[in-house]
Order: C-alpha cells, then structure tokens, then sequence
C-alpha cells in the first residue's frame, strides 16, 4: 500500500511577488480558491489519511486573511504542518503570532542565491532583503527553517556558497531543479539547468552532506520519482496531482477533494501511468526515468538530465 509522506496544498494563487520561474502563474487569487471551511475539512481529510507532513503552498499562503485560523486548526487535530513562504510579509508580529498558535510549525523559505544580484534575477528587484528579513524573523523565534532552493542555469555556478550560506544559518537547504512550467515556460530558454549543471549541484551536495542537512529531489540526485507514490499536490481549486508541475496536464489529473475524499482519489490512483513512455526499457532501473514532468514540458518522452538509452544526452 502507498503512503502518502508528503501533501502540498496550494491555498491560494495571490501572490505579493512575479517570480519569472513561478509553475502557477502566481499573482491573482483564483475565482476558485477554497473557502476556509473547505480548507479545513481538506486538512482534516489528510491527516486522517496518514499524510505525514501537509505542506501550505502558493502563491504566497501568508496573503490569505484566514491562515492564522488555518494552521491554528491544523494544531488542534494533530496534523504536522509546513508552511512554504518567500517571507516578505512574515514580520515581527506575523512570525510571534505563528508561534503561538502552532509552535510545531515547519518553514521553508523560497531563496535563489545567497546574494541580492542572483536572487533577484528570479524573483525581482527589492526581493532579497525582504525575504532576509522575514528569514531571520523565523529563526529569531526559534523555528525550523529549511531554505528552499531551485536550481537554474544561473544559480548552480553559485551552489557551494549557498550551501555555506545556510550552514552559517544553521538552516537546512531543499534542492529542487527548475521545471518549465506555467510562468517559467516562458523563460526556459534562460532558466533551464543541463545535466553538467545537475551533475556539478550533486558534486557539492556530495562534498557537503555531512555538514549540511539536505532535503533533496529526485530529480536531481536521479532516484526513482516519488510522485503519485509518497506525495502529490492540492491545486487551488481542489484538483490533486501526483506533483504540482503536471497542473495543466490534464491526463495526469488525479481527482478533486471537492467531489471525493483524498483517501479515495488516492487509492485510485496507478503512478505507474507516468512511466509509459520509460518502464519498458532496459536502462530503466539504471536512471529510473528521470523527472517525467520536465520531460513532458520539453515535449519529450525521456528525461535527458538523466536518460541513459538516448543519443541526446
């Protein structure tokens, strides 16, 4: 039997920043965001179905009016919360307010280099020392951080500073790798990371891992996909997915929790589906298939950052 580990739900799509890597197209709220009450019985519904950690995404979750009685109810039912923010509006009193109601909670904080001019490419001007700002404000009032790092063609060259930059922190680092998707289709020319670029980020986690605590994707360190087998994402609107970067592939639409339970749409769900392109192939078990998602977007039926049977890599 799968276990769902990890469920990220996307609370809203508003979002205070443009991130030209952004898989939602983040910026407006959705006319079909979920009520409060709906988000609450969503919550409820996860963690009777197991989920270890539900993961609070956006758009950027601390916009939504709600979210202080979102996580308070999340607290009071037991469930283990993560909340992913670029931080900028987690001030003082945000961050105080946080902690007393959910002193438990996990935060990721969305930063692209260790310095202004490589952040910023991504996430625009003035972002940097806002999200500085609120980075420190979590770790003044003590909570778990983990820095959340997406690897493009521009930032990997500075991968080893940004790992000392958290070590200095005393933060842990998530490494995930830049997926053309939704806004960041638009600029994959100048985004997308090769498989030197992958291979060079593995080197530095390598030399680092036992300094460094490190959550890292499989799409970089090329270990079989979890999606649809440990976690998937809630989309805005209810439509769960086995990962957030197949929200507008329609045949990889798993169900809506406004219809049915997550429990069920789980259950019903083959993960085996993303593989059809890859499970037939004798160097299947030598590179697992790679990121399906990345490859769909390429318009590809292999993965060539990890792809062993192709001429192309």
């Amino acid at each position: 039997m799968r276990t769902p580990k990890v469920v990220e739900f996307e609370l809203t799509t508003a979002c205070n920043y443009s991130c030209i890597h952004c898989y939602c197209n983040a910026g407006k709220t959705s006319k079909n965001e979920l009520s409060t009450e709906e988000v609450k019985k969503v919550i409820k519904d996860l963690y009777e179905s197991g989920v270890e950690i539900i993961d609070l995404v956006g758009g950027e979750p601390l916009i939504r009016t709600d979210i202080f009685e979102i996580i308070s109810f999340a607290k009071s039912i037991g469930a283990k919360l993560m909340i992913n923010t670029n931080a900028s509006l987690a001030s003082k009193d945000v961050v105080k307010k946080l902690k007393e109601i959910n002193d438990n909670l996990l935060v990721g904080v969305s930063l692209d280099g260790h310095k202004k001019e490589i952040h910023e490419l991504v996430r625009g001007a003035g972002t940097f020392e806002k999200t500085m700002r609120g980075l420190k404000n979590f770790l003044e009032f003590g909570f778990d951080v983990t820095i959340l790092h997406v690897i493009n063609k521009h930032n990997y060259k500075y991968f080893e500073e940004m790992v000392l930059f958290a070590k200095e922190l005393g933060v842990s680092l998530y490494v995930d790798r830049f997926v053309p998707v939704g806004r960041g289709e638009l600029f994959k020319d100048m985004l997308l990371p090769t498989k030197e670029m992958i291979k060079f980020v593995n080197g530095i986690i390598e030399k680092y891992k036992d300094q460094v605590d490190f959550f890292v994707e499989e799409n970089i360190y090329g270990d079989e996909c979890t999606a649809g087998k440990e976690h998937a994402s809630i989309l805005v609107d209810g439509t769960v997915v086995p990962c957030g970067h197949f929200r507008y592939d329609f045949k990889y639409y798993m169900g809506n929790v406004r219809e049915k339970s997550f429990k069920e749409i789980w259950e019903s769900f083959n993960p085996d589906i993303l593989f059809n392109d890859c499970k037939e192939c004798e160097l299947f078990t030598k590179c697992k298939g790679g990121c399906r998602a990345f490859a769909n977007q390429l318009g590809l039926s292999y993965d060539p950052i990890f792809c062993e049977a192709s001429n192309n890599v």
